[in-house]
């Protein structure tokens, strides 16, 4: 049923099994353990997430439903080394994943969502390594009362009985310490918010942890802090503003992009607010360093975030600096349907898409020009996946908004996205199937409302796009002609849902900046 997926191509039956190899004798044969194997609609994504436990037995995930590949369950196994059945140790129809040891003990850490609650934060659970697989016994929650999801790629690392993790926090990616009783407490207050978290890791012998820091004005790098000072200068008092009187703790240990820094003015991120039908809502807006924002009239571009269900915070980006270095503001709304706030927050857009985030990014773009950093003529989209499905919406709903923009790999009619995409099980969990439930579809179907579209239009797809397909782009583009609007489509053949070819990443940012400045009213020869 899972017929393909993005970045694999066309599925097949083939069965990923684990497989044990004797690093001490070369000339062993590779064993299979028969009873190892995976299974689930998106398998061949997420792999089988394998961890050899201290006690000696592999922990992995696996689906063994009856239709395993029109569902997201997965459930956590457990299989002796040397052979023999596995043991399931969860059962309460959870997508579980990386499931992780802890030392010294026959349990385990995993990151679980509901599939059937898509708005629900995924949360951290506690494995009883003896368990039966029952839907309750032996499967605890730690992070319940959080009301936060854990970051995407975020994995629990053990120390010392607990667990640290990184969350979505009031759109900034924050480190957890979770104890095995279910106490959770934010630490690491030494990160700030003026730069994210992309990844962490603590030593074997778990006294230095390694995080990788995203810093808008210093680049992506790996930084390292003694175990014992994640704790240090407030951290833990569940300020997400809090900020370590300390930086010195922090050890860098790498400078990826010093030759660039050195050569090019990268831009500086001021964290703003808005409000929006009684929200009160944030985003990020980037400028180059020589400009500020309060002197005016700037032109701007409206970066959307994927998703929905994400979140953007201050970040190191080759794109926002070719865009911040021609003189625009480049602003990124956290709109009602992300993460980071809550499930409330996350379900305000869940079947419900073209509602609450238009009506967000009009509002930020309006609290940008009364603060009179922003021409509000010369207001440009841009956005990729769900960014490009929002400008979908915004072109049609708002058609005063943008003088021009820039979808990329997004749906616009998802009727026929179903089947077509690799999201079906995602899709059916959120709006029900279209046959059952034509109007929700309907109401969130962009190119119905196709007859508004004023704004110029540059479509661009990936041509094996499988979670996007480059139909629905095609379909924009051709509705947008049909009414003599101006519209170019762009699609990279071979590229997936993204852009990977270095070549084409930078034909993409030279097509988007033309388009923009074809279209700036206050360029000499723009519309």
């Amino acid at each position: 049923l899972q017929h393909k997926l993005n970045g694999v191509g066309w599925t097949d039956d083939v069965t990923p099994y684990l497989f044990v190899v004797d690093l001490d004798d070369p000339e062993a044969e590779p064993r299979r353990l028969d009873d190892a194997y995976g299974g689930g609609a998106f398998q061949d994504v997420a792999g089988m997430d394998p961890h050899w436990g201290g006690s000696g037995r592999i922990a992995f995930t696996s689906c063994r439903l009856d239709r395993p590949d029109d569902t997201t369950v997965r459930d956590v196994y457990a299989v002796s080394p040397e052979g023999g059945d596995a043991e399931r140790l969860t059962g309460g129809g959870r997508s579980h994943g990386v499931p992780t040891w802890r030392p010294g003990a026959d349990e385990l850490a995993s990151v679980a969502g509901d599939p059937d609650d898509p708005p629900a934060p995924a949360e951290v659970y506690l494995v009883d390594g003896a368990g039966e697989g029952d839907e309750d016994e032996g499967v605890t929650s730690l992070t319940a009362s959080l009301d936060r999801t854990v970051a995407r790629g975020g994995e629990p690392v053990w120390v010392d009985g607990a667990v640290y993790l990184p969350v979505a926090d009031e759109s900034h990616t924050r480190l957890v310490r979770v104890d095995a009783d279910g106490t959770a407490e934010r630490v690491f207050a030494a990160q700030g918010r003026d730069r994210a978290m992309a990844g962490f890791d603590v030593a074997a012998d778990g006294s230095t942890a390694v995080t990788v820091l995203s810093d808008p004005t210093e680049g992506t790098d790996l930084y390292a802090v003694d175990v014992a000072d994640l704790d240090a200068s407030g951290a833990g008092d569940g300020d997400p503003d809090s900020v370590a009187a300390e930086p010195d703790l922090l050890r860098r240990l790498t400078a990826v992009n010093e030759s660039l820094l050195d050569e090019f003015s990268v831009p500086e991120a001021t964290r703003v607010e808005w409000g929006s039908d009684g929200w009160t809502l944030d985003g990020v807006v980037y400028h180059d360093p020589d400009a500020d924002p309060a002197d005016g009239d700037h032109p701007l571009v409206v970066a959307i975030h994927g998703g929905p269900m994400s979140y953007d915070e201050p970040v190191f980006s080759f794109a926002h600096a070719a865009l911040t270095s021609r003189g625009y503001l480049v602003f990124r709304p956290n709109y009602r349907g992300g993460t980071s706030r809550g499930r409330a927050f996350a379900a305000e857009l869940t079947g419900a898409w073209g509602t609450a985030e238009v009506d967000d990014v009009a509002a930020g773009v309006a609290a940008l020009v009364d603060r009179g950093w922003v021409d509000p003529d010369r207001v440009f989209g841009h956005g990729f996946s769900y960014g490009g499905i929002a400008q979908g919406f915004l072109v049609t709903r708002e058609p005063d908004l943008f003088a021009a923009a820039a979808p990329e790999h997004g749906i616009y009619d998802l009727r026929s996205a179903f089947g077509t995409d690799d999201t079906h099980t995602w899709l059916e969990a959120e709006y029900g199937l279209p046959w059952e439930n034509p109007a929700a579809y309907d109401a969130s179907t962009a190119i119905l409302d196709a007859g508004d579209i004023e704004t110029p239009l540059l479509v661009m797809a990936g041509g094996e796009d499988w979670r996007c397909p480059p139909s629905q782009s095609e379909q924009l583009y051709v509705a947008a002609r049909k009414q003599g609007v101006d519209a170019e489509l762009v699609v990279y053949p071979d590229e997936h849902h993204n852009i990977g070819d270095p070549d084409r990443a930078v034909h993409r940012l030279e097509k988007i900046l033309d388009w923009y400045e074809t279209h700036d009213p206050a360029v000499d020869g723009g519309d």
